[in-house]
């Protein structure tokens, strides 16, 4: 009914016009399902620095992504050292010293 109403032009427009929703409607359906990052899952990766020296037990506070965070390393930790975000427990992030040549590389790599 619309083919006469308009004529033949219109069936590629009405075509297309088709097409066009049929991909937003994939894109969505995509965006739908895939998990959101954010918040604490994206900190393992990050690199921070120690803002506190590490304790007898090997906790430390360091500011990772503009937060002080408590953080624990199997090595000893001082002041001003970079360290990386290899897992996050509740409130407190397992570190790893990182050597002084990599710290430069920022944000998760």
């Amino acid at each position: 009914m619309l083919l006469v109403y308009f004529g033949s032009q219109s069936v590629w427009a009405m075509a297309l016009l088709g097409l066009i929703l049929l991909l937003g409607v994939i894109i969505a359906i995509q965006a739908h399902r895939s998990r959101a990052r954010g918040g604490n899952e994206e900190l393992p990766g990050m690199v921070g620095e120690v803002t506190q020296a590490s304790d007898e037990r090997g906790r430390a506070r360091a500011l990772v992504r503009g937060e002080i965070w408590q953080v624990h390393a199997d090595a000893p930790l001082q002041p001003g050292q970079t360290v990386r975000v290899r897992a996050e427990r509740g409130l407190m992030l397992e570190v790893e010293p990182v050597p002084e040549r990599d710290a430069s590389l920022g944000e998760p790599s």
